[in-house]
């Protein structure tokens, strides 16, 4: 039924959401240990995350894999059609960051991902998922403004066609 009204099954945008999100994560996670790693060597005796080696040890992929299907579920909650929220883009996008926030200090408290005595990487950690949201927030906006141009410009076209006789 879902496909004869054009809309994406829930399971599929859920798992093409999981796989994007997981796949960021991972990529992230990569990125910020090796430069973690560059700027304070001693990271990799503190965090699991940052501990050298030939790759991420399987234990943390999983639970990396486990946040990113969570935060998948709340973007298909908050983002999907078949769930037509009558919320705000803004209002959306910090509840993801607020969720998103929530879930990761959970994580990483469970997980001793962040060293639990050390303010500063905590408050680096923060500081660091605001810029990334801040910067998504950005690209979402500009985005949905220039659908929106495109919308209208096809909108005055029509009109346009409608008013010759």
């Amino acid at each position: 039924m879902d496909e004869e009204q054009g809309k994406i099954p829930f399971i599929t945008e859920l798992m093409s959401k999981f796989a994007t999100v997981f796949t960021l994560a991972i990529v992230s996670m990569t990125l910020s240990g090796k430069l973690m790693i560059g700027f304070y060597p001693d990271a990799q005796d503190v965090s699991a995350l940052f501990a050298l080696g030939p790759g991420l040890p399987y234990d943390i992929v999983l639970q990396i894999s486990a946040l990113a299907f969570i935060l998948s579920v709340l973007i298909v909650l908050l983002f999907s059609e078949q769930f037509a929220l009558k919320i705000r883009f803004l209002v959306r996008y910090l509840l993801l960051l607020f969720a998103t926030l929530l879930f990761t200090v959970v994580f990483a408290v469970v997980f001793n991902w962040i060293p639990a005595g050390d303010p500063l990487a905590w408050f680096s950690a923060a500081l660091a998922s605001v810029i990334c949201f801040s910067i998504a927030i950005g690209l979402s906006f500009l985005w949905v403004k220039l659908q929106g141009k495109k919308y209208n410009a096809l909108l005055a076209e029509y009109k346009a066609r409608q008013v010759k006789p």
